[in-house]
């Protein structure tokens, strides 16, 4: 057990049965096992094959929803390999469709844990860039510290990521926008960079807006 084991926070999700197509669950059936991998600890790294072309660099989207976003991003970047890691089986059913049906080959799916997967399934320093687009923001004040994203998942991430490697955040919840910029401005290994990460909407942030919240867009670079 290493250190971040030692000080994780409670989870940043809840394990729930939501709602889910039978065409979703026939693809988490049929195709998971084509596509990518179910996670767990005790795995350890993730698998060769899993991580596609080792001289392409790697970008990994954590919480990636109902997919649309990954999906595209990976069809029109395929100079890039892409793994999509989600704990909730109908995005990753939806997103397993997709695949299939685009023949995106450059994109990988990891249903499981996203801390699990970064701190067990990943060498340190193999990652170019990491998207978290919309996590979930725990917005009643009793519960932010499931937020995914505090001093120990960036400490996390800074050792997973290439030096020169990107974080691309977004949110939609102020109080949330306001505690990343903290949290990353007293870790001067990150620096703040213009955010050009996302080239389309996702549901969440059309969701945001039409509640009329703002939306805030970080991009942060690993120095060497």
């Amino acid at each position: 057990m290493n250190n971040f084991s030692a000080r994780r926070p409670v989870r940043s999700f809840v394990r729930r049965q939501g709602r889910i197509t039978p065409s979703q669950q026939s693809a988490l059936e049929e195709l998971l096992p084509k596509y990518g991998i179910q996670y767990s600890a005790g795995l350890g790294l993730l698998p060769i094959n899993l991580l596609g072309n080792p001289d392409l660099p790697l970008t990994l989207d954590i919480g990636f929803g109902d997919g649309e976003l990954l999906a595209s991003m990976a069809s029109g970047n395929t100079h890039r390999n892409f793994i999509g890691i989600e704990v909730y089986t109908a995005g990753i059913g939806h997103c397993l469709k997709l695949i299939d049906q685009k023949n995106i080959r450059n994109l990988r799916l990891v249903s499981g844990d996203a801390v699990e997967v970064m701190e067990f399934g990943i060498e340190g320093a193999s990652i170019n860039e990491i998207n978290l687009f919309f996590p979930d923001p725990w917005p009643k004040k009793r519960h932010r510290k499931r937020r995914i994203i505090n001093a120990a998942f960036i400490e996390l991430m800074s050792e997973k990521l290439m030096p020169g490697g990107l974080v691309n955040i977004s949110t939609d919840w102020e109080n949330y926008a306001e505690q990343i910029e903290d949290l990353f401005a007293k870790r001067k290994y990150f620096v703040k960079k213009s955010s050009l990460a996302r080239c389309e909407s996702t549901k969440f942030e059309k969701r945001g807006l039409s509640l009329g919240h703002e939306i805030f867009d970080f991009t942060y670079e690993l120095l060497a």
